[in-house]
């Protein structure tokens, strides 16, 4: 498919629903105006030029280890402050999550943040597996500020980071005992995928990453170690750091290259792999839902990709102006993630939003909580973001948004605890009973401050409220719907909204429209 894609205000609204979490009429006109080349460059540039936002008060540098265990400390000291960090890290992935939702909610900029998005679910982390909270954020700052820069770049910041380290256990990795976990995802998951790659190759890599470990800033003093404990008791930076006497430095033969590697070395020969190029714009073309039958589109961004030296503004410029994006298969037919749904609807109906906990429970509980992803695949998308679980939550999001309530579904039914029970029956039940407490404590840290949302009507139609009713649906149906709606639905609408008083049309036509099949989709 090369024919020039057709560029007006349809094909324009559907842009920037795959690329800003939505877009009003108005928005969709002005960038119609311009060629689609130029349309999408300003969009970029957009992203490109805005200043990151300001990280969360409770980031502190240094980071200190609260849990840090010392010879002298007692088993209750260490009890108690293994309880109180719990706490206050639960609390701060609460605010993590609220800070990240609100940044989107907010910014002019929301193609930054969708890219954002997309490298979180590419470069995963489960904060489930995760016993402190500020590395999330250092990763999530390090993705958005490499979203739109060089591939490379972007990966060796991912690489050396404390969270991917902790994650998939680089810190404690060394020469006497590589570990593998990392470099499997790396060429598997994050670069070249199944398929190009051996077990060989894994090894050696795993060879070249030794070394690297998460310690205090330069110039820290030394602290005594306790023998035997775990390392989240032990650790005492998140400073990536690289330990010469621990790094493998013999010579190793990755992807046909051989040579004494370090980690440097390794990226760039992953990263201007060819199937790095096709594997990354695949993942392109999938997460904004580009139809691409036969891979055309794909191997033509992957051809970008090789060109510009892995440059992922180009890449997606390339992506953007191609017919595949703008073809008829490719309009209304992404189901739109929870993030996406609610990140927009906010956006659209232009909604006075403080993010609390619970709004931020809101995504968790349609199937996407941020900074925790299923597993280290990150989340399939797709139809897999529909279930009967999720799909009553997505239909009741206007009772969070408009009513103030919490729909049913928001907990999940159990939690994984990564542990074993005791086998002595007193043990366990205290520790059950542990559980227990810790659990409700945490529900009712995460209600405390409810929704906390305002709904204007004046804003939510973008100007003043149309007097007759099949003009104020037809206004929100153009605002909300990235698809045409069914003359049923419109009519149904009509119908509905002329059964109550005019004061709260506006509400009950948006709550409507929110709950059709049409609004799930992008």
């Amino acid at each position: 498919m090369t024919r020039e894609p057709m560029w007006d205000v349809s094909a324009a609204s559907h842009l920037l629903s795959r690329t800003s979490f939505g877009g009003t009429p108005q928005q969709a006109e002005r960038l119609a105006a311009r060629p689609l080349k130029d349309a999408v460059s300003a969009l970029i540039e957009e992203a490109q030029r805005v200043p990151a936002p300001q990280k969360p008060a409770w980031v502190k540098e240094p980071w200190v280890n609260t849990e840090r265990v010392y010879p002298e400390t007692t088993n209750e000291e260490r009890m108690e402050n293994h309880r109180k960090a719990g706490e206050r890290q639960s609390r701060e992935r609460n605010e993590l999550r609220c800070w990240w939702i609100d940044h989107a909610i907010r910014t002019p900029a929301p193609l930054r943040e969708v890219m954002t998005l997309f490298w979180h679910g590419h470069f995963t982390t489960e904060a489930r597996r995760m016993s402190v909270a500020q590395p999330l954020y250092t990763q999530n700052a390090a993705l958005r500020a490499h979203a739109l820069g060089n591939f490379r770049d972007l990966l060796e910041a991912v690489t050396l980071d404390a969270a991917m380290m902790m994650y998939l256990n680089m810190e404690d990795s060394d020469a006497k005992k590589p570990n593998e976990n990392f470099a499997r995802e790396l060429l598997e998951l994050f670069t070249l995928g199944i398929g190009n790659y051996s077990e060989t190759d894994i090894k050696e890599i795993a060879r070249a990453l030794t070394g690297w470990t998460l310690s205090a800033p330069p110039g820290s003093k030394t602290r005594p170690l306790v023998e035997g404990a775990p390392r989240a008791f032990c650790r005492d930076g998140l400073v990536p750091t690289f330990v010469k006497e621990k790094h493998d430095a013999g010579e190793k033969t990755v992807l046909g290259k051989t040579g004494r590697f370090g980690a440097k070395e390794v990226l760039d020969i992953v990263a201007t792999h060819p199937a790095t190029a096709k594997f990354v714009a695949g993942k392109l073309v999938a997460f904004f839902g580009a139809a691409d039958s036969k891979n055309e589109l794909r191997d033509r961004v992957a051809e970008a990709f090789v060109a510009s030296k892995g440059n992922i503004a180009s890449v997606l410029a390339a992506l953007l102006t191609s017919p595949e994006f703008f073809a008829k298969e490719s309009r209304g037919t992404l189901i739109k993630s929870p993030v996406h749904l609610l990140v927009g609807t906010c956006r659209l109906l232009d909604l006075d939003v403080t993010a609390t906990p619970s709004l931020a429970q809101v995504t968790a509980a349609m199937g996407q909580e941020l900074f925790n992803p299923p597993n280290v695949k990150g989340w399939p998308g797709g139809r897999d973001w529909i279930s009967s679980g999720t799909l009553a939550v997505r239909y009741h999001l206007p009772e969070a948004l408009f009513d103030g309530t919490e729909p049913g579904g928001f907990e999940p039914l159990a939690t994984d605890r990564f542990f074993a029970l005791p086998a002595d029956e007193t043990a366990r039940r205290d520790l059950i009973k542990r559980i227990q407490v810790a659990d409700q404590l945490r529900k009712a840290e995460r209600r405390k401050d409810g929704f906390k949302v305002t709904f204007v009507p004046e804003k939510a139609v973008g100007g003043k409220v149309p007097e007759k009713t099949e003009a104020l649906v037809d206004v929100l149906l153009a605002r909300l719907l990235a698809v045409p709606s069914r003359p049923d639905t419109k009519a149904a609408l009509v119908d509905a909204v002329n059964q109550v008083e005019p004061a709260e049309r506006v509400k009950l036509a948006c709550r409507l429209i929110l709950m059709t099949p049409e609004y799930q989709l992008a």
